[in-house]
């Protein structure tokens, strides 16, 4: 792999980190807990959460073993990172790679940070228990880069059998 190739691998996760990072400070510094604004059309909601668990708030009585348990998931994605840095080929599964490892670092940040995540969009749809759940850019890069992986690797594992 080409070094200019490389370098932009290494920066996707950076380039993840610092949109969640940016918008996670704008929200702190210009919204107060429980303000809520419309945007895109009135489609999300943007509020002030903050999440001390995992998704969901589950585990949220226990933010250290959950913080701990985020950093050991993290540091395993950042070594398959590495690892897929030096291998030829895999572009897909190192875009999805970069970009769950963007996401998850800067949730972990905040919980290293701050002990909690910043949370602040909501879909704005009729279904109460939909519209409560708050999440942030770094919850859709982590779960875009989980479903990418998986659907990456099992196209893999089919084409190999073939």
């Amino acid at each position: 792999m080409g070094l200019d190739r490389k370098k932009a691998f290494l920066a996707l996760p950076a380039v993840v980190f610092g949109a969640d990072w940016t918008l996670k400070r704008y929200i702190e510094k210009n919204m107060e807990t429980g303000e809520e604004k419309e945007v895109c059309g009135g489609r999300l909601i943007i509020r002030k959460h903050y999440n001390d668990g995992a998704a969901f708030g589950l585990f949220g009585a226990y933010p250290k073993a959950v913080a701990a348990v985020h950093g050991g998931l993290l540091a395993a994605a950042a070594a398959c990172y590495a690892v897929l840095l030096r291998e030829e080929g895999k572009n897909s599964i190192r875009i999805a790679t970069g970009l769950l490892l963007g996401g998850g670092f800067c949730n972990f940040w905040d919980r290293l940070t701050k002990q909690h995540v910043v949370d602040y969009m909501s879909f704005n749809v009729k279904c109460s228990r939909l519209r409560k759940v708050v999440f942030n850019l770094s919850d859709l890069f982590v779960f875009a880069g989980a479903v990418m992986n998986l659907f990456f690797v099992n196209l893999a594992k089919k084409r190999k059998k073939e």
